[in-house]
């Protein structure tokens, strides 16, 4: 499976990924990284080559906020599917970063919302994530209930700018 990965909003780089049971070959830029990724405690345990380290992943719509070997580091997962379609990422739509269940809605149609204000909560991975309004806006609707389980890259919430619908 090939991806395509930018480092902290810099240029895309070609990534690939093999798997054979508990080992992956990443393939960086024509590359190759030999290792494997546990479940530890809160976090992960990353071994490279002959290097074992703690790995926390954090996701957040196309965005993957990583620390591991004492850095930081911020990648954006651009999408096939959406460079496709010729779009991005609508602020209109808050959209699942991941499958999993709602949690808890926050809104409800008509509800006006600012940006940061939580629409919902999710669970992901045994993980729970606040998905926030991406602007300043109106909930036109809200596409799921609480208990319900959806896809990566289903809409949650619906958003208009409120002044959508006042002129006539």
């Amino acid at each position: 499976m090939s991806y395509e990965i930018a480092l902290e909003g810099g240029s895309a780089h070609t990534v690939g990924l093999a798997r054979r049971g508990d080992r992956a070959t990443v393939t960086i830029d024509g590359n190759d990284y030999h290792g494997s990724l546990r479940p530890a405690g809160d976090g992960w345990e990353l071994t490279l080559e002959d290097r074992t380290e703690p790995m926390w992943i954090v996701v957040e719509r196309d965005t993957v906020h990583v620390h591991a070997f004492g850095r930081a580091w911020q990648l954006s997962v651009i999408d096939p599917v959406e460079r496709a379609r010729g779009g991005g990422p609508s602020e209109d739509v808050a959209t699942a970063p991941m499958p999993g269940a709602v949690i808890s809605v926050a809104v409800a149609a008509g509800d006006a919302v600012e940006q940061g204000q939580q629409l919902l909560v999710i669970e992901s991975m045994k993980m729970q994530n606040e998905i926030v309004a991406a602007r300043d806006g109106v909930v036109e609707r809200v596409h799921v209930e609480v208990g319900e389980t959806f896809d990566r890259g289903a809409a949650l919430v619906a958003l208009v700018a409120e002044d959508d619908g006042d002129e006539d």
